[in-house]
């Protein structure tokens, strides 16, 4: 896939427009939620001075962030190469999440079943700062196959995961999201206005299932199935990619069959008490 999206100030997030109405925001906590939000699998390190440009704050105020958050090895120090990069707490965090949800427990399984069927890759995402958060994956065993991009983010618009997370929520939030994020185009396909994104959220609704055909990024096809997990509030979806020369339309009608069979499984186990 191409260009995920950091968490940063460039990121619209969930408070962004509203923020007169949340007075009880603190700006610190802020903005050490978008320091540590910098640290993708594309940038796992950042040097002081570029991470407070990238921040656009004083290098004064990175560095007393970096420093209270490396006092609870949120990050760590890098002495000899002066960079820094995630500390193992920001790790325990992310599998006490992992461990923490059964919807995700069960969404394995049911990913791994669908990994046997179709031999691609299989991923399953959540909605996290109006993005996809891709949270789990099973990479494929072919020579020539996708990535599963663990840990990344992606537009809601041009990702088969994030049209079918859209196509959950009601059209008027959906709306919204993609009015603050935009809609900018990756390939020739890639939908540009929100009047071809609401026609598309009726047929993924209509067949059960979306479709990304080279959207994301050329060469690659990808089909997705929304998750919805109401007791908890969890959007999500799971999909089936790889090459566009595997995944023609007849392929993409039966993978959307099986697909969309597998959102439903892991979406009935969270109605029965979760």
């Amino acid at each position: 896939m191409v260009a995920s999206i950091p968490i940063s100030k460039r990121s619209a997030g969930p408070n962004d427009g509203v923020r007169s109405s949340r007075p009880a925001q603190v700006a610190s906590v802020r903005k050490a939620i978008e320091l540590l939000g910098s640290f993708t699998p594309q940038t796992p390190c950042w040097a002081l001075s570029d991470l407070a440009r990238h921040l656009q704050i004083p290098k004064s105020t990175a560095h007393n962030l970096l420093q209270t958050l490396k006092d609870f090895d949120f990050v760590q120090q890098d002495e000899q190469a002066k960079v820094y990069r995630l500390g193992a707490r920001a790790l325990e965090i992310g599998l006490t999440f992992a461990r923490g949800s059964e919807l995700l427990s069960h969404a394995r399984a049911v990913m791994n079943r669908l990994a046997e069927q179709t031999g691609e890759t299989v991923k399953f995402g959540v909605l996290s700062n109006q993005q996809v958060l891709i949270v789990a994956a099973v990479e494929s065993l072919r020579q020539l196959h996708t990535r599963g991009d663990l840990g990344t983010r992606w537009p809601l618009h041009s990702s088969s995961l994030g049209k079918a997370i859209l196509s959950a929520l009601p059209w008027e939030q959906a709306a919204r999201i993609l009015g603050a994020t935009g809609m900018p185009r990756f390939t020739r396909t890639t939908l540009q206005t929100l009047e071809e994104a609401e026609r598309e959220m009726k047929q993924i609704r209509s067949r059960g299932y979306a479709l990304d055909r080279q959207e994301n990024e050329p060469g690659v096809c990808c089909v997705a199935a929304p998750v919805v997990d109401p007791l908890h509030g969890t959007v999500a979806a799971i999909s089936v990619s790889g090459p566009s020369a595997r995944m023609r339309d007849a392929q993409l009608s039966e993978l959307g069959r099986q697909v969309a069979a597998a959102g439903l499984a892991i979406s009935n186990f969270s109605d029965k008490g979760l």
